[in-house]
């Protein structure tokens, strides 16, 4: 009996032997691969930056997360007060958040835009996002988005309601009367209704007042416009506008405008877009459609429909299909279109 409960002790205390063997085991395991992976992220983070010097992505993701824990004691950011105004000013340098992002991952070990949201307001956020999104100069990688469009270049404006038009894309000032020894930048009042003229395709954020602008112009022909102005034949007019869907309506062609704003056509008539007087440098035929006609864009797919007697636009040039001959205009807002040109009758300019 004695013999049998040894036998047992000594298999129980075998087995507790294998087992911490066993967790020793796993446990280092466990230690190699964290200790693995710590290696590899130091490693990964001291050839980020060294980087620093030649790649201003890497200084970027630098100065953002130097905005966000100004101690530079990682467990401490949650007590620093983050530098929003440098996180923005960063944000409307960069061009390619991709490789911020990146950068950011390999020094940091963390998610960038992750981190922005947890230490911004939601504005702020959204400014800084508006900013990369929307700079001229972002680099579009395969699978990533272009810069975003305020307004395509020759859309039509029109004022949805009173807005303000301004000399610099800055909209601190409101005209208010405790405001009149400060710069005032403000043209003019627009009225509801009222057509501005064409988007040029500059356009500026205005991260303080949280205000995106647009560039719109317009030259003056003399020949149809009101006495006052007759004198000014070709002279060109631009301000800057917000852009925002309360105030201003776009358009890319005249006969949704005039439909939407009957009172916009009276003023297209002298109101040309800034290139009105140098395309082609030469007097070219105007088409007129006899007939319903198809308007193709430039696969020759059909995009719009225009009724008979409407002038399209300037002859630039035809080919040949042998099926059919088709003919590439210039609209007035700058658009190259093709019809075919069975309904069309060739005008030559008066």
């Amino acid at each position: 009996m004695t013999q049998g409960k040894s036998n047992i002790l000594g298999i129980l205390q075998d087995n507790q032997r294998r087992i911490v063997s066993g967790l020793l085991v796993v446990g280092g395991i466990y230690l190699t691969y964290r200790l693995g992976n710590r290696l590899v992220a130091q490693w990964s983070k001291r050839q980020t930056q060294t980087l620093a010097d030649d790649s201003p992505e890497v200084r970027q993701a630098m100065t953002l997360q130097s905005a966000m824990n100004p101690s530079g004691v990682r467990w401490m950011r949650s007590f620093d007060t983050t530098n929003t105004r440098k996180v923005l000013e960063t944000g409307r340098l960069i061009t390619n958040l991709d490789a911020v992002q990146s950068a950011y991952q390999k020094l940091y070990q963390s998610n960038l835009l992750d981190d922005l949201q947890s230490e911004l307001s939601t504005e702020d956020y959204q400014k800084f996002i508006t900013l990369v999104s929307s700079n001229s100069q972002k680099v579009t990688t395969p699978g990533g988005s272009a810069p975003v469009q305020f307004a395509k270049p020759q859309s039509l404006v029109v004022a949805k309601k009173e807005v303000f038009l301004r000399s610099s894309p800055d909209a601190t000032n409101h005209g208010a009367i405790y405001e009149q020894f400060s710069p005032r930048n403000i043209l003019r009042t627009a009225k509801a209704g009222e057509f501005l003229g064409y988007a040029t395709g500059r356009q500026h954020f205005d991260e303080r007042n949280n205000v995106k602008f647009i560039e719109v112009a317009y030259v003056i022909n003399s020949a149809k416009a009101p006495a006052n102005l007759k004198s000014k034949n070709k002279q060109r007019v631009s301000f800057w506008v917000s852009s925002s869907a309360t105030y201003v309506e776009l358009f890319t062609y005249f006969k949704p405008m005039f439909d939407t704003y009957p009172g916009t056509a009276s003023f297209t008539a002298w109101m040309k877009p800034v290139d009105f007087f140098t395309i082609k440098g030469i007097a070219a035929p105007r088409l007129l459609t006899i007939a319903t006609t198809p308007i193709l864009d430039e696969y020759r797919q059909t995009i719009n429909q225009a009724q008979p007697n409407t002038v399209l636009g300037r002859f630039i040039m035809s080919i040949d299909t042998g099926e059919n001959v088709y003919l590439q205009f210039q609209t007035v807002d700058n658009q190259l279109r093709w019809v075919n040109q069975k309904t069309i009758a060739l005008q030559e300019e008066s």
